[in-house]
This record gives structure tokens, C-alpha cells and sequence, in this order.
């Protein structure tokens, strides 16, 4: 076994962790697991089971997405943030902005915020809200301006 599969399980676990820690107490109507939780297991079994066979772009992606995660999840954790849904709105934004997708990350805020969380947001709010994820994202090093 080597020492950087070491390393990335250990991450890994922590991450699982993490997501178990701040599931919601009961489950849904729809799900009895987060998308979060579920994906931090999957990242942890392809590198408990396939470590050699994952090649370079794979580990990065895996890693950029448990980072993501992580910061989700930490946020919970701390009481940041009240609920998945408000995580998984920031999520959909920041997704979006990494992909060069701006106009489609105003979108996608007002939209969730008017289905999600039924409440109006003006243009201008929608956009100084995803102004301030996108220049987080810039100093993280996230994205490039």
C-alpha cells in the first residue's frame, strides 16, 4: 500500500466523518442519506478498491470535490448555515462559477431561493450574492479572475 493512498484514505475517512456527523437527525421524504454523505463514501471505496488504477485527472477531481465538501459540511458543522438545502444552493453556485457559468449561477440562486426557500430576490441581490461566492473563489484559488 502507498503512502499517498494512506494519505488520501485518511482524508477521506475524515471526510465521511464529518458527513455522518452533520446528516440531518431524521431523514425526508426523498432521501435517507445526503448527496454528500453518499459521495464521500464513494470517493473513500474508489481509493480504498482502485487506488492504482485512478489516473492523475480522476484524483484531482475527487480531491477538488471533497474540498467542496468539506467547506459544506464545515459550515454546517460550525452552525454557519442551518439546513442541506441552504448548502446545496451555495453548492449549485459554486459548481457553476467553476465552470465559467456567472450569468447561469444568478439564475440557478434566484431560482432556488424563490422554490427552495420562497422568497423574491432581485437581480442586483442575486448577483452581489454570487459576486461574493465567486470572489471567495478567487482568493481560495478556486477559480482564476
Amino acid at each position: 500500500m502507498s503512502n499517498k493512498k494512506d494519505w488520501m484514505l485518511d482524508r477521506l475517512s475524515r471526510l465521511v466523518k464529518l458527513c455522518k456527523s452533520t446528516e440531518p437527525d431524521k431523514p425526508d421524504d426523498t432521501s435517507l442519506f445526503t448527496v454528500h454523505n453518499i459521495d464521500a463514501h464513494d470517493m473513500y471505496a474508489k481509493v480504498d478498491n482502485g487506488y492504482n488504477e485512478l489516473h492523475a485527472d480522476e484524483m484531482v477531481r475527487m480531491m477538488k470535490d471533497a474540498n467542496r465538501i468539506w467547506r459544506i459540511r464545515r459550515k454546517i458543522w460550525n452552525g454557519e448555515w442551518d439546513t442541506d438545502m441552504e448548502a446545496e444552493m451555495n453548492d449549485g453556485v459554486e459548481d457553476l462559477l467553476e465552470q465559467g457559468a456567472k450569468i447561469a449561477a444568478i439564475k440557478y440562486y434566484r431560482n432556488a431561493m424563490k422554490t427552495i426557500f420562497v422568497t423574491d430576490v432581485s437581480l442586483r441581490e442575486s448577483k452581489d450574492y454570487v459576486d461574493k461566492i465567486e470572489s471567495d473563489l478567487i482568493a481560495r484559488g478556486i477559480i482564476k479572475k
